[in-house]
């Protein structure tokens, strides 16, 4: 089993946080390639910049899907997550809709936390358009700009984390947490012992839902609203982007 794993954030250390968790739960018969986007943000922080992201994230995925059995989004807002789906002929996981996905079969009330007050609100779109907004009992955000910036688990983050998610429990009555953010990779074990609830890695829950995606091996959609376009005009388009809509 090979599975592509795409971060379109521009930081190297994010994708080896990412690659970390995934390689934990994946197993040894699974080889998983990692590719970090070359241009736009170095971290996703507000919709302008994941709009800027999409671009280079489509050219990752055509340029590399080819001797993949599937592609998981390595960034916690899932980037072209539905544009994916209908341009490749493999399966795609995203990180936030495979954590939701995956507690909900843990527990009734799910409480979410990420980085940053100002991301609350396009995580709270996302969650309805995924259907969950009902199953959510709250998004929380902690402010520490550092966690971004360090390569390993920072005490200071590990605590933040737990304060809040101590806060989604007692107060919002979450019975499950996802810890949203590629930056809060590898901290749901130490969150989780601490709060005493279930608490969900998005990039642990992606993978393992990419495996049982894949062993399903879907056929591609050739028709509906996810069947690739054919015969289109692109202009001054990657090149292989360009030859999946020939």
């Amino acid at each position: 089993m090979n599975i592509l794993l795409i971060n379109p954030n521009t930081s190297e250390h994010v994708t080896h946080r990412l690659l970390t968790q995934a390689k934990l739960v994946a197993g040894e018969s699974v080889t998983i390639h990692a590719y970090t986007a070359e241009t736009g943000p170095a971290i996703i922080s507000s919709r302008s910049e994941n709009a800027i992201a999409l671009a280079e994230m489509l050219r990752l995925a055509a340029k590399h899907q080819n001797g993949h059995d599937v592609l998981v989004l390595g960034v916690s807002i899932d980037t072209g997550l539905m544009a994916l789906r209908e341009m490749l002929d493999i399966p795609v996981v995203g990180m936030a809709e495979a954590a939701l996905v995956t507690a909900s079969m843990l527990g009734g009330k799910i409480g979410c936390l990420t980085l940053g007050a100002s991301m609350v609100s396009v995580y709270e779109e996302l969650t309805a358009s995924y259907g969950f907004a009902q199953r959510v009992s709250k998004w929380r955000a902690i402010e520490m700009p550092s966690a971004f910036r360090v390569t390993d688990a920072d005490p200071q983050v590990a605590r933040a984390l737990i304060e809040a998610s101590e806060q989604l429990v007692q107060q919002d009555g979450s019975d499950v947490i996802v810890l949203c953010g590629a930056v809060l990779a590898g901290y749901a074990r130490q969150v989780s012992a601490a709060v005493g609830v279930p608490v969900v890695d998005p990039m642990q829950a992606a993978v393992l839902q990419a495996l049982t995606v894949a062993r399903m091996q879907p056929s591609k959609q050739q028709s509906g609203s996810f069947a690739r376009p054919k015969g289109r005009i692109l202009n001054s388009v990657d090149a292989n982007i360009a030859r999946l809509y020939q």
